[in-house]
């Protein structure tokens, strides 16, 4: 067990993720490289509920304190300026009109702990009790359209409002008007509807539920949420993330209540919860989608949680054979049918002690061996490799970038690879996925760790002998076919800062305050050297004083974190060298209350470098950019083309089981009723199709329905004058057109009416075809490659 753990840049490549960590705001700050103070690993680790990732629409919480804002206002879509004092000392309906006009932007400004919110009237018992009338007053008329928007905002201040000061507000009378306002809108005849602004509306409503605490009185809403959800609501980018606090937050707060669990932990939640698993599995395992199956996957082991519970033994067969039926239909490798719930499901198991009732206590350390089955110790002997889909020359690559940035480390921070006293952290495992998914996917069950994130370092206690520092990471997938690891140097430095320059643990620095310029810019700094393009142009706007990013912490936002970071530290190493090492010799002392006395608090209050540091801001440039041509290959795994289209047979008839589909465009695996289009005698239904796709086919049909259209298809333009490439022309409604390794870009399907036709099926769908000597589609089971003599090492 380690006791300490530092967190690495929370950055993450949006592409190719489908999963994240839930927040207390309504920010996505898990999209921002942002750092996570010290967290003891002792206490009880709950994995994050995840969730969808379609958009990212919100700035970084850090950019949203005491400034001004732009934004557009929601009744005249114009450009205004947030007032810093948007809500000050108001109340009734020009409080309501507020709220309206000043919108979610304004309302960001309030998801802080500062005393001084209190005092400008935000939070008033009255306001609060207007909110919560306007919303049930307004959501008995609400059409599904009209003031959703105005709506959303009374929600988010809530939302806000439950967040303050730790909750300060939330108490059983307040929990019980939010929840009497959410179930408002669940009763509601709109409340089901798919349109976007309405889903916004629910998505508000929703992300009330962690922060009031109001879980357990919903659990209705959820089983109503899970008799009627399908796919077609993934489709609607704010339904899923409207969907995670009932799949996820309402049945783990009932879970935690003995109340809620003595009424709701029954046989037909768990038919519920199953039932929905067991009718939806052809589009819940898809890897966009799959958050589902973890979140449903994981409380329905919660259950446990009552096992002591009297009623526990009317629930306690059933739930052990749905749980069983998932181990048994399902597993872990990728290879393997719906890996996310077998894993979620066994994660739950452990975190709820009950793996010696399923008999899965050493199923860990199984998948580990099967996973993360490439192996090495760096001839150095003090770094250990442990990859899921590494070769040969990879492995070798990374041992040999380590060794020079580790030479380049001793050299720069002058150490005589002396480590501080005491340090038993002689070694450091690095554990390496092959990209985001995989990491979120194992790393939670394999490693006990929060997946929320790009990577993460646990130090351990370095006094404590046996603790083994471990940095969890994986493959820079952007990078590709380039081979990379995200993080990699970063994150290597953080182990050698630890080990050479800071006495203890994370705790003993971070705890001191004021460390974090440092902490974070020697990363960059020893990682990056003199080569920062980001950061230069950073420096150029000359936005931060030295002394404010002397007094960072986590939290205040990316840029200041990392990039300012970077030039304080190249700044006090390069203009102020004697400074910077009486520094680390406080650093290696442990003597951090005397950096702050004597060295770092006087750099605030007496703004002692600032004027210099701006100077020098005008002047310092990025250098020494050169190209590593050392890097290996690193294949472009082909997209599963599963993930990306629908699942509707050829043979279905659109026109009769989904009559009221109407579509412009196609997409892929979803079938379309047409019908004659009366301007004009053909109709296009242009199809995008994704980079990333390896020898696919795309079949065109057209299938059902009275009369005899044909069927035309060209790539790259429309009709162009009816120069189409490709035609199907046979009597009926019975067409098909084949397309062979289909390219990146738009690709235009058109439908003939010149013979006259009825309610026809059209569908196009993606074929994957063998691909020559690569097998990821099949199978993802590694091959060892290099085992090390310190195999017993490497366990977990």
């Amino acid at each position: 067990m380690y006791k300490i753990f530092k967190m690495t840049p929370l950055m993450v490549a949006l592409s190719s993720i489908s999963v994240w960590a839930q927040n207390d705001r309504d920010t996505t700050t898990t999209h921002q490289a942002t750092d996570v103070a010290h967290i003891n690993a002792h206490s009880e680790y709950t994995p994050d509920a995840m969730y969808h990732n379609k958009q990212t629409e919100y700035l970084t919480q850090s950019k949203l304190h005491n400034q001004k804002m732009m934004f557009l206002s929601s009744e005249e879509g114009a450009e205004t300026t947030c007032p810093t004092e948007a809500f000050s000392q108001l109340s009734g309906s020009v409080f309501l009109n507020a709220i309206k006009d000043y919108g979610r932007e304004c309302i960001n400004n309030l998801f802080n702990d500062k005393p001084e919110t209190l005092t400008l009237g935000a939070y008033t018992n009255a306001n609060f009790n207007t909110v919560i009338n306007e919303l049930k007053t307004q959501l008995h008329s609400y059409d599904g359209q009209t003031n959703a928007a105005y709506l959303s905002n009374l929600f988010y201040w809530l939302k806000a409002y439950a967040y303050y000061d730790h909750r300060r507000f939330i108490n059983p009378v307040t929990q019980q008007a939010m929840t009497q306002a959410i179930n408002t809108l669940y009763a509601n005849s709109h409340f089901f509807d798919k349109t976007p602004n309405h889903a916004k509306l629910v998505r508000s409503a929703t992300g009330i539920i962690k922060n009031a605490q109001i879980g357990q009185f919903l659990v209705p809403m959820t089983l109503g949420l899970l008799a009627r959800y399908d796919e077609s609501y993934e489709k609607i980018n704010d339904w899923g993330r409207s969907a995670t606090p009932l799949f996820w937050q309402v049945l783990n707060d009932c879970s935690k209540n003995q109340t809620c669990r003595a009424q709701q932990h029954n046989n037909a939640l768990i038919e519920a919860i199953t039932g929905f698993i067991d009718n939806n599995l052809d589009w819940l395992s898809k890897s966009a989608n799959d958050y589902h199956l973890f979140n449903l996957g994981y409380q329905l082991v919660n259950f446990y949680r009552g096992k002591d519970d009297t009623h526990f033994g009317v629930i306690e067969n059933k739930l052990s054979r749905e749980i069983s039926k998932v181990l048994t239909s399902y597993g872990p490798l990728k290879t393997d049918k719906e890996r996310t719930l077998y894993l979620a499901v066994l994660e739950s198991i452990n975190y709820n002690r009950q793996c010696d009732t399923y008999a899965v206590c050493n199923k860990r350390t199984e998948i580990i061996e099967q996973v993360l089955n490439n192996r090495l110790v760096c001839p150095a002997g003090n770094l250990f490799i442990r990859a899921q889909d590494m070769d040969d020359a990879q492995l070798a690559w990374t041992c040999n970038s380590l060794k020079t940035h580790d030479d380049h480390f001793h050299q720069l921070l002058r150490t005589d690879r002396t480590p501080v006293t005491p340090d038993d952290n002689d070694s450091l495992k690095m554990v390496i996925f092959n990209d985001k998914k995989e990491w979120v996917t194992y790393g939670g069950v394999l490693f006990n760790v929060s997946t929320s994130n790009g990577g993460t370092y646990r130090e351990g206690d370095p006094e404590k002998a046996g603790d083994q520092a471990t940095f969890y990471a994986y493959e820079h997938v952007s990078e590709r076919p380039t081979f990379d690891i995200w993080n990699l140097r970063h994150e290597f430095v953080h182990y050698l800062e630890g080990r050479y320059i800071s006495k203890g643990d994370f705790h003993d620095s971070d705890g001191a305050g004021r460390t974090v310029w440092f902490g974070e810019g020697i990363a960059e700094y020893s990682s990056l050297k003199t080569c920062n393009d980001n950061a230069i142009d950073e420096a150029r706007k000359g936005t931060y004083s030295l002394s404010t990013i002397f007094a960072n912490e986590y939290g205040v936002g990316q840029t200041r974190i990392y990039d300012w970071g970077y030039l304080a530290t190249r700044y006090m190493y390069e203009q102020q060298n004697e400074a910077f090492f009486d520094m680390l010799t406080l650093f290696k002392a442990g003597e951090y209350q005397r950096y702050r006395t004597e060295l770092v608090d006087q750099w605030v209050s007496q703004k002692s470098f600032d004027t210099s540091f701006a100077n020098w801001l005008q002047h310092v440039d990025s250098s020494g950019c050169n190209t590593d041509t050392t890097r290996p290959p690193s294949p472009i795994e082909p997209i599963n083309i599963d993930d990306m289209q629908g699942n509707d047979n050829v043979g279905m008839n659109a026109c009769i089981d989904q009559p009221a589909t109407v579509a412009t465009r196609s997409e892929a695996g979803q079938a379309l009723c047409v019908s004659p289009d009366p301007t004009r005698k053909i109709k296009e239904y242009p199809l995008y199709v994704p980079d990333g796709l390896k020898n696919v086919s795309l079949q065109i049909t057209l299938r059902h329905g009275s009369g005899n259209a044909d069927l035309y298809y060209e790539y790259g333009r429309p009709d162009n004058g009816w120069q189409y490439t490709h035609e199907s022309k046979g009597s009926g409604n019975t067409e098909t057109i084949s397309v062979d390794n289909i390219k990146k870009g738009w690709h235009y399907i058109a439908v003939n009416s010149e013979h006259g036709f009825q309610d026809t099926t059209l569908l196009a769908r993606y074929i994957q075809q063998p691909i020559l000597g690569d097998n990821e589609l099949q199978d993802n089971i590694a091959v060892p490659v290099s085992v090390g003599n310190h195999d017993q090492q490497l366990q977990p």
